[in-house]
């Protein structure tokens, strides 16, 4: 009898556990059910989850009117690449590298006959394809340029152009 008490010892301890594991996982459901149904049925969360819906569809409408306000067939004014003074007794033209992927390759200058042709033109990859940027601005100076002068430096994201001149 001793020997037949020890055989079905385990058993019960294997019962018990599996036991114990179904109420513990029981009562864990109904806790985490509960505490999520009181949650859900709160006037707080409901006014909550209300405010967050409508500035999503707020920002959803600002966007539609964005788009609706702007014409497809007129093209995005970028901030100005190019910037031209006049100094004393020399031309400065400061480029914006930013657009141009921050390198002076992508810019060509050329200085004939008093006319300063400064051009650029990069390649982008983006999330909605390839896109290549071009531009080419021209100016003409009336003033007796030294061209052999003409000194051309990066500061920064500036690539800077300098000509010297005489009246």
């Amino acid at each position: 009898m001793l020997e037949e008490e020890r055989n079905h010892h385990p058993i019960w301890k294997f019962l018990g556990i599996v036991l114990a594991t179904f109420i513990g996982a029981y009562l864990a459901f109904y806790f985490v059910v509960d505490t999520t149904f009181n949650r859900m049925t709160s006037p707080e969360y409901q006014m909550k989850r209300l405010e967050k819906m409508m500035k999503y569809q707020e920002k959803k409408i600002h966007r539609f009117e964005d788009k609706m306000m702007q014409n497809p067939f007129e093209p995005a004014v970028l901030p100005p690449i190019v910037d031209f003074s006049k100094d004393d007794g020399e031309y400065k033209i400061v480029v914006n590298l930013k657009p141009l992927a921050d390198n002076e390759k992508n810019v060509n200058v050329k200085l004939e006959n008093n006319m300063l042709t400064i051009s650029g033109e990069v390649e982008k990859n983006g999330r909605s394809g390839e896109r290549i940027m071009h531009f080419l601005q021209t100016f003409y100076l009336d003033e007796q340029l030294d061209a052999s002068k003409m000194t051309k430096e990066r500061k920064g994201s500036k690539y800077i152009i300098t000509i010297p001149y005489t009246e």
